[in-house]
């Protein structure tokens, strides 16, 4: 059980460790990015629905919802869970291809709001949420999409619980049941893409998390060795045996430095691509486009390959509408990824000429993109990686540019004060400062 005993002294020692500043850093860009995306996300039809649903449960608690009130902390992550997850605009992990933050950062802010934590806690549960999932997934996120499974739904769920076992100050012997009930409960099918199934295995894996680190309070018993290499998860996911999960060790540097923020409302499959887009948009103006090819990783054509697609929710699973609204001029925000976009005949026009190349030789942050005109010219974009990705990062200012139209229609003027609590959250009094500006209506 050396995979179980690694993460249980990870987590023992997260409960006291005074970590890197630049890991505290990442922990509060992580913050910030699933606040301002949750925010976004929190009126979307998904999470209402989500809400009205668990709202039946009545249970007490303190734990806060984005969209005002409090409840229990399972129900609370679900929810926020969710919402961090609807606009499918949050972070990603790419090396286990999951979105750790809205599942980790749902589970870590319920509990810590229902108890009273302090900001120190919230970072530390954060960065262990995060350093376990991603080493749980290391290079089997995409071997698990392609299986039909989705990563998040999965690997998510082992971040929340590891969140939530160093807010719980689980013993060792805890966090190794918490862990084998989180990978009994996992869950997620990637034919659910587009759809809301996909933003709810988010909050499923958030609600998971929590649920897992309660039982194992209350001194609930599962199998200890499911994450361990060729075990029971394992031959749950590779019953060829293709693919293993590594035995663990949290001494090889911080996966948290390692996320990638999205700066575009899409999957991030998609990424590479409008970057291309929009790099050629001012040359393709007013030209006759005879067509576009992309070349993709086959991933990429798999699950975000959607031709013609009729709801928002599919356009941002659509290579061909994420390049038809970059060749437009625009930004692929979240307001781009609305029906009136989808239903534009010039954007219909666009798609139709586009035609997915897969190309093994590129990554799944990379593409390259070629407009062929009627004339016979041709323009070619090569997007060696995507913007947000660790080796070309967003800056603080492409941050606030997201984090600023996803907020500021909800909380108005204290949109400013909310970011500038969120980038120095390590002070004092930060969390509870925090919830009070996200939970204040302001519209």
């Amino acid at each position: 059980m050396k995979n179980a005993e690694a993460v249980a002294e990870f987590i023992k020692k997260a409960q006291t460790t005074d970590f890197p500043p630049e890991v505290i850093e990442a922990a509060k860009r992580a913050l910030t990015d699933w606040v301002c995306v949750s925010i976004g996300g929190s009126a979307e039809p998904v999470t209402l629905y989500t809400a009205k649903a668990v709202a039946s449960w009545a249970g007490p608690g303190q734990a806060f919802l984005l969209s005002g009130g409090q409840t229990t902390p399972a129900a609370a992550a679900m929810i926020n869970g969710t919402a961090g997850h609807a606009l499918d605009y949050d972070d990603t992990h790419v090396r286990s291809v999951t979105h750790i933050g809205s599942p980790t950062i749902a589970a870590a802010m319920a509990l810590a709001s229902h108890q009273g934590l302090k900001e120190g806690e919230v970072l530390a549960a954060i960065i262990a949420g995060y350093e376990t999932a991603a080493r749980i997934g290391r290079g089997l996120g995409q071997p698990t999409n392609m299986r039909g499974f989705h990563a998040t739904g999965i690997f998510g769920s082992f971040g929340a619980t590891a969140a939530a076992a160093v807010l719980a100050k689980l013993s060792p012997n805890a966090v190794k049941n918490a862990l084998g009930l989180t990978a009994t409960q996992v869950s997620g099918l990637t034919a659910s893409f587009g759809s809301m199934a996909k933003p709810f295995h988010a909050g499923k894996a958030a609600f998971n998390g929590v649920l897992a680190a309660e039982m194992a309070a209350a001194g609930f018993e599962a199998r200890t060795d499911l994450i361990e290499p060729k075990s029971g998860l394992n031959q749950a996911l590779f019953p060829d045996g293709s693919h293993h999960i590594t035995e663990l060790n949290f001494s090889d540097g911080w996966e948290i430095n390692q996320n990638t923020f999205k700066p575009y409302a899409a999957c991030l499959l998609t990424h590479a691509v409008i970057d291309g887009a929009r790099s050629l948009a001012k040359a393709t103006d007013c030209r006759e486009i005879k067509q576009i090819r992309l070349y993709v990783g086959e991933p990429a054509i798999r699950l975000a390959g959607i031709q013609q697609p009729e709801t928002p929710l599919q356009g941002k699973f659509s290579l061909a509408f994420c390049v038809a609204l970059g060749l437009s001029g625009y930004g692929a925000s979240e307001s781009d990824f609305a029906l009136a976009r989808i239903s534009d005949p010039n954007l219909k026009r666009v798609m139709g000429r586009v035609r997915l190349m897969p190309e093994t030789s590129l990554a799944d942050t990379s593409s390259r993109v070629e407009v062929e005109f009627i004339d016979g010219k041709n323009l070619v974009a090569e997007v060696p990686v995507a913007l947000g990705n660790p080796e070309n990062p967003m800056s603080d200012k492409d941050m606030w540019n997201k984090f600023e139209p996803l907020v500021r229609p909800r909380l108005g003027p204290n949109t400013e004060k909310l970011f500038d609590c969120l980038s120095s959250f390590e002070r004092h009094g930060s969390m509870s400062r925090a919830v009070s500006l996200i939970t204040e209506r302001r519209n």
